[in-house]
Protein backbone atom coordinates (compact mmCIF):
# COMPACT_ATOMS: atom_id res chain seq x y z
CA UNK A 1 0.00 0.00 0.00
CA UNK A 2 2.92 2.82 0.90
CA UNK A 3 4.68 1.92 -2.36
CA UNK A 4 1.38 2.34 -4.11
CA UNK A 5 0.97 5.70 -2.26
CA UNK A 6 4.36 6.72 -3.26
CA UNK A 7 3.83 5.58 -7.28
CA UNK A 8 0.74 7.46 -7.27
CA UNK A 9 2.49 10.19 -5.74
CA UNK A 10 5.59 10.29 -8.51
CA UNK A 11 2.91 9.41 -11.33
CA UNK A 12 0.82 12.78 -10.37
CA UNK A 13 4.05 15.01 -10.00
CA UNK A 14 5.29 13.68 -13.72
CA UNK A 15 1.55 14.23 -15.28
CA UNK A 16 2.09 17.74 -13.57
CA UNK A 17 5.70 18.56 -15.03
CA UNK A 18 4.16 17.36 -18.78
CA UNK A 19 1.81 19.59 -18.39
CA UNK A 20 3.24 22.57 -17.44
CA UNK A 21 5.78 21.48 -20.34
CA UNK A 22 3.29 21.21 -22.68
CA UNK A 23 1.38 24.46 -21.93
CA UNK A 24 -1.72 22.28 -20.84
CA UNK A 25 -3.70 24.07 -18.23
CA UNK A 26 -6.01 20.87 -17.80
CA UNK A 27 -3.53 18.48 -16.81
CA UNK A 28 -2.18 21.41 -14.43
CA UNK A 29 -5.35 22.02 -12.86
CA UNK A 30 -6.32 18.34 -12.68
CA UNK A 31 -2.82 17.39 -10.53
CA UNK A 32 -1.31 20.29 -9.07
CA UNK A 33 -3.81 19.60 -6.03
CA UNK A 34 -3.38 16.09 -5.55
CA UNK A 35 0.28 16.11 -5.47
CA UNK A 36 0.74 17.02 -1.62
CA UNK A 37 -1.70 15.09 -0.12
CA UNK A 38 -0.83 11.83 -2.15
CA UNK A 39 2.72 12.66 -0.40
CA UNK A 40 0.71 13.33 2.93
CA UNK A 41 -0.96 10.30 2.52
CA UNK A 42 2.91 8.63 2.18
CA UNK A 43 4.10 9.91 5.21
CA UNK A 44 0.67 9.04 7.44
CA UNK A 45 1.37 5.73 6.26
CA UNK A 46 5.30 5.61 6.47
CA UNK A 47 6.21 7.22 9.42
CA UNK A 48 5.69 6.36 13.16
CA UNK A 49 3.22 8.56 14.79
CA UNK A 50 5.00 11.83 16.98
CA UNK A 51 4.76 15.09 16.49
CA UNK A 52 6.87 15.63 14.23
CA UNK A 53 5.06 13.78 11.76
CA UNK A 54 1.90 15.75 12.84
CA UNK A 55 3.62 18.66 12.00
CA UNK A 56 4.60 17.61 8.91
CA UNK A 57 0.96 16.69 7.58
CA UNK A 58 -0.54 19.88 9.12
CA UNK A 59 2.29 21.84 7.02
CA UNK A 60 1.67 19.46 4.23
CA UNK A 61 -2.22 20.47 4.31
CA UNK A 62 -1.47 24.04 4.06
CA UNK A 63 0.70 23.56 1.14
CA UNK A 64 -1.81 21.54 -0.86
CA UNK A 65 -3.95 25.13 0.28
CA UNK A 66 -1.67 27.29 -1.02
CA UNK A 67 -0.63 24.87 -4.38
CA UNK A 68 -4.70 25.59 -5.02
CA UNK A 69 -4.84 29.18 -4.28
CA UNK A 70 -1.59 29.75 -6.42
CA UNK A 71 -3.45 28.34 -9.25
CA UNK A 72 -5.69 31.39 -9.99
CA UNK A 73 -4.21 34.85 -10.84
CA UNK A 74 -4.20 37.83 -9.40
CA UNK A 75 -2.73 39.79 -6.34
CA UNK A 76 -5.31 38.32 -4.18
CA UNK A 77 -5.03 34.73 -4.77
CA UNK A 78 -1.05 35.48 -4.75
CA UNK A 79 -1.01 36.78 -1.00
CA UNK A 80 -3.53 34.11 0.53
CA UNK A 81 -0.91 31.52 -1.54
CA UNK A 82 1.72 33.32 -0.03
CA UNK A 83 -0.11 32.98 3.64
CA UNK A 84 -0.94 29.03 3.11
CA UNK A 85 2.53 28.36 2.94
CA UNK A 86 3.67 30.67 5.42
CA UNK A 87 1.91 28.75 8.16
CA UNK A 88 3.29 25.81 6.42
CA UNK A 89 6.75 26.58 6.98
CA UNK A 90 5.64 27.61 10.50
CA UNK A 91 4.24 23.80 11.10
CA UNK A 92 7.82 22.29 9.91
CA UNK A 93 9.47 24.80 12.11
CA UNK A 94 7.87 23.99 15.18
CA UNK A 95 7.47 20.52 14.38
CA UNK A 96 11.51 20.17 14.49
CA UNK A 97 11.73 22.99 17.84
CA UNK A 98 9.47 20.00 19.25
CA UNK A 99 11.49 17.16 17.95
CA UNK A 100 14.84 18.47 19.67
CA UNK A 101 12.82 18.47 22.66
CA UNK A 102 14.65 21.53 24.28
CA UNK A 103 18.30 20.49 23.22
CA UNK A 104 20.27 23.45 22.03
CA UNK A 105 21.09 22.44 18.07
CA UNK A 106 23.53 22.47 16.03
CA UNK A 107 23.27 26.40 15.09
CA UNK A 108 23.51 27.40 19.08
CA UNK A 109 26.82 25.80 19.41
CA UNK A 110 28.03 26.66 16.44
CA UNK A 111 26.34 30.43 15.55
CA UNK A 112 28.23 31.65 12.23
CA UNK A 113 26.64 28.87 10.41
CA UNK A 114 23.26 30.92 10.98
CA UNK A 115 25.20 34.18 9.03
CA UNK A 116 23.89 32.14 5.42
CA UNK A 117 20.58 32.27 6.45
CA UNK A 118 20.68 35.77 7.55
CA UNK A 119 22.24 36.63 4.61
CA UNK A 120 20.21 35.04 1.37
CA UNK A 121 16.52 36.31 2.51
CA UNK A 122 18.22 39.73 2.72
CA UNK A 123 21.07 40.01 -0.50
CA UNK A 124 17.53 38.41 -2.17
CA UNK A 125 15.11 40.91 -1.24
CA UNK A 126 17.23 43.94 -1.95
CA UNK A 127 17.93 42.24 -5.46
CA UNK A 128 14.00 42.14 -6.04
CA UNK A 129 12.95 44.73 -4.11
CA UNK A 130 12.32 47.63 -6.68
CA UNK A 131 10.31 44.99 -8.70
CA UNK A 132 8.15 44.32 -5.81
CA UNK A 133 4.70 46.14 -5.99
CA UNK A 134 4.61 48.49 -2.68
CA UNK A 135 1.42 46.40 -1.34
CA UNK A 136 3.54 42.87 -1.03
CA UNK A 137 6.37 43.93 -0.20
CA UNK A 138 6.17 43.88 3.56
CA UNK A 139 3.97 39.90 3.12
CA UNK A 140 7.18 38.71 0.22
CA UNK A 141 9.25 40.01 3.01
CA UNK A 142 7.99 38.32 5.75
CA UNK A 143 7.90 35.33 3.67
CA UNK A 144 11.46 35.10 2.86
CA UNK A 145 12.36 35.43 6.44
CA UNK A 146 10.13 32.36 7.13
CA UNK A 147 11.45 30.47 4.38
CA UNK A 148 15.13 31.04 5.73
CA UNK A 149 14.13 29.98 9.38
CA UNK A 150 12.67 26.76 7.94
CA UNK A 151 15.80 25.96 6.60
CA UNK A 152 17.69 27.15 10.06
CA UNK A 153 16.05 24.65 11.52
CA UNK A 154 16.65 21.99 9.79
CA UNK A 155 20.29 22.77 9.66
CA UNK A 156 19.97 23.03 13.62
CA UNK A 157 19.16 18.88 13.64
CA UNK A 158 22.75 18.01 12.97
CA UNK A 159 24.54 16.51 14.85
CA UNK A 160 21.26 14.95 16.48
CA UNK A 161 19.71 12.71 13.95
CA UNK A 162 21.78 10.31 11.82
CA UNK A 163 23.38 11.66 8.52
CA UNK A 164 21.30 10.01 5.98
CA UNK A 165 17.94 11.97 7.71
CA UNK A 166 20.18 14.83 8.08
CA UNK A 167 21.36 14.83 4.29
CA UNK A 168 17.45 14.62 3.16
CA UNK A 169 16.18 16.71 5.28
CA UNK A 170 18.77 19.46 4.29
CA UNK A 171 19.05 19.50 0.66
CA UNK A 172 14.89 19.05 0.53
CA UNK A 173 14.65 22.61 2.86
CA UNK A 174 17.58 23.90 0.23
CA UNK A 175 15.30 22.86 -2.91
CA UNK A 176 12.09 24.37 -1.38
CA UNK A 177 13.90 27.74 -0.29
CA UNK A 178 14.91 27.48 -4.56
CA UNK A 179 11.85 26.87 -5.75
CA UNK A 180 10.72 29.88 -3.55
CA UNK A 181 13.68 31.84 -4.75
CA UNK A 182 12.82 31.55 -8.32
CA UNK A 183 8.64 32.28 -8.04
CA UNK A 184 9.90 35.19 -6.48
CA UNK A 185 12.65 35.97 -9.35
CA UNK A 186 10.49 34.96 -12.26
CA UNK A 187 7.47 37.03 -10.79
CA UNK A 188 9.24 40.45 -9.88
CA UNK A 189 12.67 40.51 -11.49
CA UNK A 190 13.74 38.56 -14.70
CA UNK A 191 10.86 36.34 -15.67
CA UNK A 192 13.11 33.57 -17.67
CA UNK A 193 12.47 30.58 -19.84
CA UNK A 194 11.68 27.06 -18.76
CA UNK A 195 10.56 29.22 -14.79
CA UNK A 196 7.61 27.11 -14.09
CA UNK A 197 8.91 23.85 -14.86
CA UNK A 198 11.99 24.40 -12.38
CA UNK A 199 9.59 26.13 -9.75
CA UNK A 200 7.75 22.74 -9.80
CA UNK A 201 10.64 20.63 -10.09
CA UNK A 202 13.06 21.79 -7.30
CA UNK A 203 9.22 22.22 -5.02
CA UNK A 204 7.86 18.52 -5.72
CA UNK A 205 11.88 17.44 -4.84
CA UNK A 206 12.15 19.47 -1.97
CA UNK A 207 9.07 18.42 -0.20
CA UNK A 208 9.86 14.83 -0.95
CA UNK A 209 13.24 14.91 0.64
CA UNK A 210 11.76 16.68 3.70
CA UNK A 211 9.09 14.06 3.89
CA UNK A 212 11.19 11.22 3.51
CA UNK A 213 13.72 12.53 5.91
CA UNK A 214 10.81 13.04 8.61
CA UNK A 215 9.56 9.10 7.61
CA UNK A 216 13.13 8.20 8.94
CA UNK A 217 13.16 10.63 12.68
CA UNK A 218 11.62 7.69 13.99
CA UNK A 219 14.24 9.03 17.27
CA UNK A 220 12.37 12.16 17.16
CA UNK A 221 9.32 10.45 18.25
Amino acid sequence: MKKNTFLAFALVCILNLTGVLLGNQTIMWLTKPLMMPLLAWWLYQSAAPSRLRSGWLIGLLFSTLGDVLLMFPGSLFFLLGLSSFLIAHLAYIGAINVGLRGQRGFLIKNPLWILPFMAYPIALLVWLWPGIPEAMRIPVAVYAIVIATMAQSVCNLRGYVPAEMFKSMMLGAVLFVLSDSLIAVNKFGYAFSGAHVAIIATYVAGQWLLARGVRMMDNLN
